[in-house]
């Protein structure tokens, strides 16, 4: 049996719910998580996407942020929120606990502050975001549960995340007070499920609408899945859905999709 875990930044569920079905329909994800879905809770397109086996667990506000988790699995406990949450109005959390063919699992789908410019009163709140957040999931790790997270964190960890890391040095994103906070993470028994089967890899998953990026492949990869060390030996493959990024107005994050099989079986 495998588990097929999805992080995606939808920019706007409403536009590109099309992209989504025609996501689910070839890729067949178990768990999904979205952000940026730019619409209140009771607003979310369920209907549309009742025809299909999921689950929908929506923390939506208007206008912007949004986040989502659709599952094949139902969920045992549901949060949205996490202690010392320093922007709790903002919807940028939701978890949710599953029974599944790799074990009890937790899950969450993270969008992360983008910080605004560099110093400014947003970017000091992100930091703060990723302090509590740090501190929430060091406190929720367990050995008896595995635990993922799917974001757009915001935060490009490495120079090989960027396509020009001399260019982009203390720009947002790709500042050494932002990296510290997500290195912190991976580094305190969390793995990046990409990177760790692709060591040497300099691919994005996020590139600006304007210039051309896409097409010079001027990007950075800010969105993964990270997951607690006890569920790598369960995970087969990660890897970045470029094709989705270049479809007619496209969100300008691709998807992120990772495969975990029981080890046991």
């Amino acid at each position: 049996m495998s588990l097929k875990i999805v992080t995606w930044n939808v920019n706007s569920i409403k536009m590109r719910l099309q992209h989504l079905l025609e996501f689910i329909e070839s890729n067949d994800p178990d768990i999904i998580c979205l952000q940026e879905l730019k619409c209140e809770t009771d607003k979310f397109p369920s209907d549309e996407l009742s025809h299909l086996p999921y689950n929908l667990y929506i923390h939506g506000q208007k206008t912007y942020n949004g986040v989502a988790i659709l599952s094949k699995i139902p969920a045992d406990e549901i949060k949205n929120n996490f202690d010392k949450n320093p922007i709790p109005d903002q919807a940028r959390f939701i978890e949710c606990s599953f029974l599944t063919s790799i074990g009890y699992i937790r899950v969450i789908s993270l969008y992360a502050p983008n910080g605004g410019e560099v110093g400014s009163d947003k970017f000091i709140n992100k930091l703060k975001f990723y302090d509590a957040f740090t501190d929430y999931i060091q406190s929720a790790k367990s050995f008896e549960e595995q635990l993922f997270i799917g974001s757009d964190f915001n935060i490009a960890p490495y120079d090989i995340d960027v396509y020009n890391p001399a260019k982009l040095q203390d720009t947002t994103c790709f500042t050494y007070e932002e990296q510290k906070k997500l290195r912190t993470i991976l580094n305190s028994g969390f793995v990046d499920n990409f990177r760790i089967l692709h060591p040497t890899k300099n691919e994005f998953s996020w590139w600006d609408y304007r210039a051309g990026a896409l097409e010079q492949n001027m990007g950075m990869r800010i969105d993964s899945i990270i997951s607690t060390s006890n569920a790598v030996a369960h995970l087969v493959d990660c890897k970045i859905d470029y094709h989705t990024r270049t479809k007619d107005k496209p969100s300008d994050h691709a998807p992120v999709i990772a495969e975990y099989h029981n080890i046991s079986q």
